[in-house]
């Protein structure tokens, strides 16, 4: 019987060759190499959240999409809530465990793999965290207005969407697609936001995205697959030329993507009363 502790790698494969790294999907290559996966604005965006919704060591968080666990660990460090994270991705949901474990026990976190179009808590939440991640279901409406039956009768909905002011260039529609795997079109700030039309608006900031300059890319790269295969026992040079590669390559991504989009971080409160009329106007 193979027994689990605090500092055992979660996965049962690690990457072999370069050819290896570069045939993950992208969700399985996050995984891989554990990179700390944030919603836009990363830990700017979860303060934001916390003191605008009033998270306290009572609230219950639901992270949907969880990733490596970033939005409910933060979350948790913050204010001392509990947190239920899923993922559909299982190697991300192993890792968001083994952070969870390695980072931080004592926080009150659970993850489990589910697919959001399935999934049945077995409880209501005061908060649901969805950041950008409704844009990758397949049918982001339909997704939104279900975690709404997950919530307490005034709870509330956190969320950082991307939109686009204008249509993606092709070159950036393509890094969209071939590099990230979503193939929908870009939304508008007008679509991104009509998700959560019915919800009362208690904070609302758009930001533009910066890019990243070369050298602050080559340092998070760095820091990232050093960590990722000394916790993986990775040590093939070739092995991890390629995690390093292929993690600047998302990266550049990144900030090709960057010069387009922006995002707006929200703090929406669900009212069962009133939902989905809406009585105060908008300002």
């Amino acid at each position: 019987m193979t027994t689990t502790t605090a500092t055992t790698w979660p996965l049962p494969t690690v990457p072999r060759t370069a050819a290896d790294v570069w045939a993950a999907s992208y969700p399985d290559f996050v995984a891989m190499i554990n990179q700390t996966n944030v919603m836009p604005g990363a830990h700017a965006t979860v303060n934001t959240w916390a003191l605008h919704s009033r998270i306290d060591r009572d609230s219950h968080v639901l992270d949907v999409a969880c990733t490596t666990g970033f939005t409910s660990r933060e979350l948790a460090r913050l204010t001392g809530c509990t947190a239920t994270g899923f993922d559909l991705n299982q190697d991300s949901v192993a890792l968001a465990s083994y952070n969870h474990r390695t980072l931080d026990p004592a926080l009150r976190l659970t993850y489990c793999q589910a697919d959001g179009t399935t999934f049945q808590p077995d409880r209501t939440f005061t908060h649901i965290a969805v950041g950008a991640a409704l844009g990758f279901f397949p049918d982001p409406p339909a997704i939104a207005k279900r975690l709404l039956g997950f919530l307490d009768h005034s709870g509330y909905l956190l969320a950082a969407p991307f939109w686009a002011p204008d249509p993606l260039p092709e070159h950036a529609a393509a890094v969209r697609r071939d590099v990230f795997g979503i193939t929908s079109p870009m939304e508008t700030r007008e679509q991104a936001l009509a998700l959560f039309a019915g919800l009362d608006v208690l904070h609302q900031a758009d930001h533009q995205l910066t890019p990243e300059p070369d050298d602050a890319i080559e340092h998070y790269c760095a820091s990232t697959i050093d960590r990722a295969c000394a916790q993986a026992g990775i040590r093939d040079p070739a092995v991890r030329n390629a995690m390093t590669d292929r993690l600047r390559h998302v990266k550049q991504a990144t900030n090709t993507l960057r010069h387009h989009q922006r995002y707006t971080v929200l703090v929406l409160r669900y009212d069962s009363r009133t939902y989905p009329a809406r009585y105060v106007e908008q300002f």
